[in-house]
């Protein structure tokens, strides 16, 4: 079945101009798709297809996001939600206000037993590392060994 392609509202020297101006890579695939059919290099949607390299299902999709929301919704790029944090951004603050406490914590062991007493969270140690070093680059305050030796 042949869908019918939607009418394009652009020039084709606007579109040019989108297409100079794109950085991203699905931007200018997408825009590009709208200029080939706008200036006739294609007719339909397998062609456009074939032009860019793409599936003509994802062509389709794209001419349908155009149809229902215009050149906003065609270079909107959805994303996958991700998983929920196990902390409350509430707590998360808690955690960095303690963090930033000049005592704070020794080992991500105290980090845990923190979090599990405070509320009332088992967390997985490999987690606690990933949030408080990888995500939010925090340092433990752990005096570092010196020989007794050393001059200060």
């Amino acid at each position: 079945m042949n869908k019918k392609v939607p009418e394009i509202t652009e020039s084709v020297e606007a579109l040019k101009s989108l297409l100079r101006d794109a950085k991203k890579k699905h931007e200018i695939q997408r825009l590009n798709a709208l200029y080939l059919l706008k200036s006739g290099a294609a007719k339909n949607r397998t062609q456009v297809a074939d032009l860019l390299g793409v599936h003509r299902l994802s062509v389709g999709t794209w001419l349908s996001a155009y149809e229902t929301g215009g050149l906003e919704k065609l270079l909107q790029r959805g994303s996958a939600p991700g998983a929920t944090p196990i902390l409350t951004e509430a707590q998360q603050e808690r955690l960095r206000e303690e963090l930033k406490n000049p005592q704070g914590f020794s080992s991500y062991g105290q980090i845990l037993e923190f979090i599990d007493k405070t509320f009332n969270i088992k967390m997985n140690y490999k987690t606690v590392y990933a949030m408080v070093h990888d995500k939010w680059g925090a340092k433990l305050k752990v005096p570092r060994p010196s020989h007794e030796k050393k001059t200060l």
